[in-house]
Parts: structure tokens; C-alpha cells; sequence
């Protein structure tokens, strides 16, 4: 692949990025509509307990059993084997999953239906009377979520192998429409009951909103995206069944880990568990619109050049998605450890939550976004196993970080930094798991003469590290001089330090960056002005 050819790949991965990164914005904009509405409905009191302990494991469930799967389990193989030219038999691999898919998710949805008593009283021990069973009502209702969402992700996975960016990022944005539409409209008559008729209607909303594109782009191959056939015997169903089952059990590894802090956490002073939840929503923002963004951008390109032989693109865009997350989120993860008390202040310091929360609650963020680099490259490296068909080594690097984690959970907790030690075990546990990854990823790719050279890596780190330091710089000035101006105005100071201050590490960042060559932010700068590919 010659530098141009390689330029190119690189700024379409680049505008891959812009769009996933943009359209994820607009739905957690739009979650947090929802979350302003059903607030002022019904406040945070017992309806709300109700609906967020019903909805705990249909949502869990589908985040185990829909998107990751099919992300990791489904798409590559598609992918692979549409890039391969061999259109026919991909389009029929992607109908018989969507029927597979259906008939696996109708079967848990029913046996939840009737295990729903026992899976209430899991998810909400304390609750009795009159509110667990409403709890066991609601959870009854919004389980064929799960049959809608896993099907929606389906259609997602199939439109990120495509690159059709936009409307799989903005799909999602339907499921809070629904939730919002429905509480306005039946709220009155219902009350608390519209929230689950909106998680129904938002769930089969962001399914439909994608049958059309994904049945387009079948009909541009010739083919049909949905057909009536299960073919049990069909060698890549079977294969996409293989793949799936280390995905499951590596989502559910995770899950423990969050138990175990939560375990952990319970045993610590008051607070420690909800300052660690306050605290990982926070964090969860950036990693969601640019890790994320990164990873799922890059794993199409991953899939294809793995399935065509093609070992030096593979290498190319993988290493073009560790520099988008470097670049992108090494700033932010700088910027969030600093203004971590602004931010936390100005986002929830009111009412109820005082002094103690605030400063509880701004250690753990400090210690979470530490690790933000670590938990992108994560993300990444475990698309890249699955673009090569390989499901099984990220699960077993997996189960090796988890009691990484909890050792380090149970040292880092016993000294000053208390549940926020919890935060930072986490942080190095996903760096961890991304070197371990990487090193294994990159072992492989030596053995085929592909491997992403020491000197790339060495090179990278400096510049981001001195782009850093002058973001650092920058910050520290003005953020004291602002201090000094505003120290008697407490949310306005908090906006001005973090408009200010954050605004000048950043440009500081930026002008650092592009000086030292690191193209991704120039190729951003340049979508951001609407312009075009040189």
C-alpha cells in the first residue's frame, strides 16, 4: 500500500470517526432530554425505583446479548465474506442470524416473563408488598425490548460493515424519542407505566428506522436481506454461534468486575458507591463519543483487510485507530483529572449533595479518567481479535485482568485514596488489558511480517506526551488567573475555569499537535471547517 493510498485510508477512517463521534453526541443529548423529562414527571421517588430495577435486566441483558455479540460475533465474518466477493452467501448468513437471533431472544424473553418474581427480588432484595410486585409488572412488560434491540443492533452491525456511519450512530436516538413521546402523551393516564410503553416503542423504533437502508443495500447486491430460513446446518451460522459465546462470557467477566467494586465499595463509608457511579457517568461521556467512535469506525476496515489476506492494511488501520485514541483521548483524559471538581460541581452540586459528595465524587472521576486511554485501546484491540475470527484470547485476557482488578482493589483501598482506589485499579487494569492485547495482536501480525514497528509506537507517545504538557502548561496559567478573578462566584467560576482554562489547554494541544505532525487532529480540524479530502 503506497503512502497516498495509505493518506486516504486514513482520513476516511478519520471521517468515520467524525460521524460515529457526532451522532453518539446527539443521543446522549438526547438521553439527557429524557432523563430532564421523566425527572420533572416523576421526580426520584418510588415510580422511578420501580422502573430503573425493572428495566436492570432486560437493558443488561441486551447489552450482553445484542450489540457486543453481534458487533464482535457477526459483523466480521459479514463483512469478510462480502468483501471476498461472495455476496450471495452473505446476505444469507445475515438473514438466517436475524432469524436465529429472533427465536434466541424470544425464548429469554419468555423465560424471563416467568422468572421475573425471582429476578426482582436479585436486582431489588429490599423491595416488598405492593412496589415489588410492580416491579415484577414492569419487568414482565419491557422484556420484548430485548427482541427489538438485539434485532436493531443486528441492522447496526450490518450498516457499520458498510460504513453507512450516520444512521447506525443516530438510530439510537429513536429509543429516547419513544421514551419521551410516550411519557408526554400517556404519563396522564398511566403515570409511571409510560415509561415501559416507551422503552417498547423506542426499542422497535431504532430496529425499523434500519430496515430500510440494510434491505437497500441488499437490493444493490442483488439479494435479499430477509428471507424465511434457518439452515441449522450452515457452517457459518454455526461459526458466528462460535464466535459469539466467548463474547457473552467476556461481557459477563465485566459485569462481575463492576459487582465486585460495588461489593467492595459497600463496605467503605457512606457515598462510596454513588460517588463511583456519579463519577463513571461522567467518564463514560468522552469514552462513549470518541473510543467508541474510534473502535467501530476502524473495525469494518479491520474485518475486510483481515478476510482479503491483506496483513499490512490490517496493521495499517489498526494502528490508525491507536492513534485516534491516543490523539483524541489523552487530552481529554489530562483535562478531565484536572477539572474534575469544576466538573462534578458544576454538574450535580445541588440539593442533597454536598461538600462530601463533591469531593468524593471528583477523586473517583480524577482516578477513572486516568485510564480512559487504556479503556479505548481496549475496546479497539478486541474488534481487531474479532475482525480476525478470533473471540476466545480477549475473553481469556479478560479473566486475567479481572483478578488484576481485584487484587489491586483490595490493596489501593486500604490506603488514603479509599473508594477512589477502586476507580484507579480500574484504570490500570484496562491498561493492562490493552498492552496484553496489543502484545499478542502484534506477535501474531510479526509472524506474517506486518508488525506495527516499535518506533511508530515511541514516536506517538512523545508527540501526544508533549502535546500534553503543553496543554498542562496552559491550563495551569490561565486556571489561575481565572481562580484569582472568580473565587467568590461558585458555578460561574466553574464555567469560566472550564471554558477558559480547558480552552486554552486545548488550543494549546492542538497548536503543539499539528506541529509535531500528528495528522489526525489537522484531518478533524479540517471536517469540523467542511472541508475536503486533499
Amino acid at each position: 500500500m503506497d503512502q497516498n493510498t495509505k493518506a486516504d485510508s486514513g482520513r476516511g477512517l478519520i471521517r468515520g470517526f467524525a460521524s460515529i463521534g457526532a451522532g453518539t453526541l446527539v443521543s446522549r443529548v438526547s438521553g439527557f432530554a429524557r432523563e430532564v423529562v421523566t425527572a420533572a414527571l416523576f421526580g426520584a421517588g418510588t415510580e422511578m425505583d420501580i422502573f430503573v430495577a425493572a428495566f436492570t435486566i432486560p437493558n443488561l441483558l441486551c447489552r450482553v446479548l445484542g450489540e457486543s455479540s453481534v458487533e464482535s460475533g457477526f459483523m466480521p465474518l459479514f463483512k469478510g465474506t462480502h468483501a471476498a466477493g461472495e455476496t450471495g452467501r452473505a446476505w444469507r448468513l445475515a438473514a438466517r442470524t436475524a432469524n436465529w437471533l429472533a427465536i434466541a431472544l424470544t425464548a429469554i424473553t419468555l423465560a424471563g416473563v416467568a422468572a421475573a418474581p425471582f429476578l426482582v427480588s436479585v436486582v431489588a432484595h429490599g423491595f416488598e408488598g405492593d412496589v415489588a410486585r410492580a416491579t415484577v409488572r414492569m419487568t414482565r412488560l419491557m422484556f420484548p425490548f430485548g427482541v427489538a434491540i438485539g434485532l436493531a443492533a443486528l441492522m447496526g452491525a450490518i450498516l457499520l460493515a458498510f460504513g453507512r456511519f450516520r444512521v447506525y450512530s443516530l438510530a439510537p436516538v429513536l429509543l429516547n424519542v419513544g421514551i419521551i413521546g410516550s411519557v408526554l402523551a400517556l404519563s396522564g393516564s398511566i403515570g409511571y407505566v409510560s415509561l415501559a410503553v416507551g422503552v417498547l416503542v423506542g426499542g422497535f423504533l431504532q430496529f425499523a428506522v434500519q430496515v430500510p437502508f440494510v434491505r437497500a443495500l441488499a437490493g444493490r447486491d442483488g439479494e435479499r436481506a430477509f428471507r424465511a430460513e434457518l439452515a441449522p446446518g450452515d457452517r457459518d451460522v454455526r461459526r458466528v454461534a462460535g464466535l459469539t459465546a466467548p463474547v457473552v462470557v467476556e461481557s459477563l467477566v465485566q459485569r462481575a468486575g463492576v459487582i465486585v467494586d460495588r461489593t467492595i465499595a459497600s463496605f467503605l463509608v457512606p457515598g462510596s458507591i454513588s460517588s463511583l457511579y456519579y463519577s463513571f457517568r461522567l467518564v463514560h461521556l468522552p469514552y462513549a463519543i470518541l473510543a467508541l467512535a474510534a473502535g467501530r469506525s476502524v473495525a469494518p476496515a479491520l474485518a475486510e483487510r483481515y478476510a482479503l489476506g491483506d496483513r499490512e492494511g490490517f496493521a495499517g488501520a489498526l494502528l490508525t485507530g491507536i492513534r485516534m485514541n491516543a490523539v483524541f483521548l489523552a487530552p481529554v483524559s489530562v483535562l478531565a483529572v484536572a477539572l474534575s471538581r469544576p466538573v462534578v460541581g458544576l454538574v450535580y452540586q445541588r440539593g442533597a449533595f454536598d461538600e462530601t459528595d463533591l469531593a468524593m465524587t471528583s477523586a473517583a472521576l480524577a482516578m477513572y479518567s486516568v485510564g480512559l486511554v487504556g479503556m479505548g485501546l481496549t475496546f479497539l484491540l478486541v474488534r481487531a481479535f474479532a475482525a480476525m475470527l478470533d473471540t476466545k484470547t480477549p475473553v481469556k485476557v479478560s479473566v486475567v485482568t479481572f483478578f488484576l482488578n481485584a487484587g489491586l482493589n483490595l490493596v489501593l483501598v486500604r490506603t488514603p485514596l479509599r473508594h477512589a482506589g477502586l476507580a484507579l485499579a480500574s484504570s490500570i487494569a484496562f491498561a493492562a488489558h490493552a498492552v496484553i492485547l496489543y502484545l499478542i495482536l502484534n506477535r501474531r501480525l510479526e509472524r506474517d511480517s506486518a508488525a506495527i514497528e516499535r518506533s511508530e509506537m515511541v514516536r506517538l507517545s512523545w508527540k501526544v506526551g508533549a502535546s500534553c504538557l503543553a496543554l498542562v502548561a496552559a491550563f495551569a496559567v490561565v486556571d489561575r488567573l481565572v481562580g484569582i478573578r472568580f473565587a467568590e462566584l461558585l458555578q460561574m467560576g466553574r464555567i469560566v475555569r472550564i471554558l477558559l482554562a480547558g480552552g486554552a489547554g486545548v488550543a494549546a494541544y492542538l497548536a503543539v499537535s499539528r506541529l509535531l505532525g500528528l495528522g489526525e487532529v489537522g484531518d478533524l480540524l479540517r471536517l469540523g471547517r467542511g472541508g475536503r479530502r486533499a
